[in-house]
């Protein structure tokens, strides 16, 4: 156990491979997965200054944070959660089981995020989001299956040897397929909901099964298993931003799909629109533009009009059509390999779980209506 005098500071880890630290009568742990803390400061026996780091930089500052506390004897802790440089992005809550997180009261001075917590000896967990980590996957990927007609393949390995695992609904006459990616940015839980919601919108509670019947579908609910278990910012743990990685494919993540993707083209069948699952600060749906040469034209433009009428009046629907050429998008390498519309589905950081499943919902239920009005041939990309 470290007994550290009061101000001295205590390393734990670099670069955000989180441990624990053990005061006198106060522990801190994040030694799990989706755990993030770097290193800690006492400042008294109640004070405390814990230090998140990102993986590596340059990067994106989402600084993400996720310990544990508890206390010999019963007693409020003041904690300070510093990023260093980087600004606070999520919101602090507060979980008992893991499962289950409420918003809790913070300050910020000095660019930290300061909150105060009732800690005993039972942990209590203080989380830059609700967790969904790696195990989630597997036990909601298998619940998938069994209720679905999806299979589950291993399409590759990650850098550390996790495994990347694709759903797979197809069958032998189907040529189309729909691709759903998620999770390639670890902490950007919003969009990780989305994705969750509206792949058992699609296969469960509002099953098409003349959508089925036409249309093959692949999902890769969870790009990035490294980043997630060590609870990076952004990046896998060689320091690249898969999202910046689609076409170059220098990643084992991204190479894992670009295998299933070839294995579609070799079989002489197409891609013909996909989802992309992130967030950010405000809901947006990232497009290519209606005259960027793509097949249909107004694909994404007309599914996204679709898709309004059926959200409650309180959500803005933001389209923010845009191209970025050379820079390893997943949108734009699929507009410029396949000539096919594709959507980044972010969702805001701080937006409510429960508008979350419904936009999900009915964005799930709307595409299957979308793709089936949409003839085959019109899919496919015709030079003038």
């Amino acid at each position: 156990m470290i007994k550290p005098i009061f101000g001295i500071l205590v390393l734990i880890s670099s670069l955000n491979t989180a441990i624990a630290c053990d005061f006198k009568d106060i522990s801190f742990d994040a030694n799990y997965d989706q755990g993030g803390l770097a290193r800690c400061e006492q400042l008294s026996e109640t004070e405390f200054i814990l230090h998140i780091e990102p993986e590596d930089t340059p990067i994106n500052p989402s600084p993400w944070y996720n310990f544990t506390i508890s206390s010999k004897v019963a007693t409020t802790v003041s904690i300070a959660i510093s990023a260093g440089d980087a600004r606070p992005r999520y919101l602090p809550k507060r979980s008992l089981d893991g499962s289950t997180f409420e918003a809790i009261p913070f300050t910020l001075k000095d660019g930290d995020m300061h909150i105060a917590v009732e800690v005993n000896q039972q942990p209590v967990m203080i989380s830059a989001q609700q967790v969904i980590d790696n195990e989630d996957y597997v036990q909601w990927q298998q619940t998938l299956t069994e209720k679905t007609s999806l299979l589950q393949r291993e399409i590759g390995k990650s850098t550390e040897g996790r495994s990347i695992y694709a759903l797979v609904h197809s069958k032998p006459e189907n040529k189309e397929w729909l691709l759903l990616i998620g999770r390639q940015h670890p902490p950007e839980i919003s969009g990780a909901q989305a994705y969750l919601a509206f792949a058992q919108a699609m296969f469960i509670e509002h099953a098409n099964e003349s959508f089925l019947n036409r249309f093959n579908v692949l999902l890769v609910p969870n790009m990035n298993p490294d980043g997630v278990a060590h609870g990076h910012w952004r990046h896998n743990v060689k320091g690249t931003d898969l999202n910046r990685d689609w076409g170059k494919f220098t990643q084992a993540e991204t190479q894992a799909v670009y295998g299933f993707i070839n294995e579609i083209i070799q079989a002489e069948q197409r891609i013909v629109f996909a989802l992309d699952f992130h967030s950010t600060q405000q809901d947006i749906f990232y497009t290519m533009p209606s005259d960027y040469g793509l097949a249909p034209a107004l694909f994404s433009e007309e599914y996204l009009a679709d898709l309004k009428p059926h959200l409650v009046s309180s959500f803005t629907l933001r389209e923010r059509p845009g191209s970025s050429p050379g820079r390893g998008v997943l949108k734009q390498y699929l507009a410029d390999e396949f000539k096919i519309h594709s959507i980044t589905y972010e969702m805001g950081d701080n937006t409510p779980l429960e508008m979350v499943n419904h936009v999900a919902t009915q964005a799930a239920k709307v595409l299957q209506n979308k793709m089936l009005a949409t003839p085959p041939e019109a899919f496919i990309f015709k030079p003038e």
